[in-house]
């Protein structure tokens, strides 16, 4: 993974989950800081000594990473280079999505964030390449519009 987040839980009061750096967060906190990372829960006890720790959790592996910046080339909605992204679910990892090539596009930390906070939605199309819906605020039919780097294929490119 790109970083690792580890998530403390105390024992006592589970709904207190806290990052070091950070401090309390939740559930929905920690799903969006792991979006691209690994996560490592660790459990304390009353006295902050930690009685469990989790596997990591890794996302998206190199070989599925590498195949998805071959397909995606850049940030699906800006065209950003590659290296400036990072790999979404389509569907969330937290709601049972897979870590597979066909569950996963690049996306900048910005498009990340409309992504998740703006109303915009990805799908993956019949061509096995993402597409994304905008909001209804900028498109109120949501048409689907194809990646950045399939923008400019055109039907009538070969006439």
């Amino acid at each position: 993974p790109r970083t690792e987040v580890v998530v403390t839980v105390p024992l006592e009061d589970r709904n207190t989950a806290r990052l070091g750096w950070l401090g309390s967060i939740s559930d929905r906190a920690a799903t969006l800081a792991g979006c691209d990372a690994g996560i490592t829960r660790v459990d304390l006890d009353q006295h902050g000594v930690p009685t469990a720790v989790s596997a990591t959790k890794r996302l998206f592996t190199g070989a599925v990473r590498k195949a998805i910046i071959v397909r995606d080339q850049c940030c699906i909605k800006c065209g950003a280079p590659a290296s400036w992204a990072d790999c979404h679910h389509i569907i969330h990892h937290a709601d049972g999505g897979p870590t597979i090539l066909d569950n996963g596009c690049l996306l900048c930390r910005s498009c990340h964030t409309a992504v998740h906070h703006q109303g915009w939605e990805v799908i993956m199309g019949h061509d096995r390449h993402p597409w994304l819906i905008p909001p209804a605020t900028i498109d109120p039919r949501r048409r689907p519009q194809p990646a950045h780097n399939r923008r400019t294929l055109r039907l009538d490119a070969a006439a």
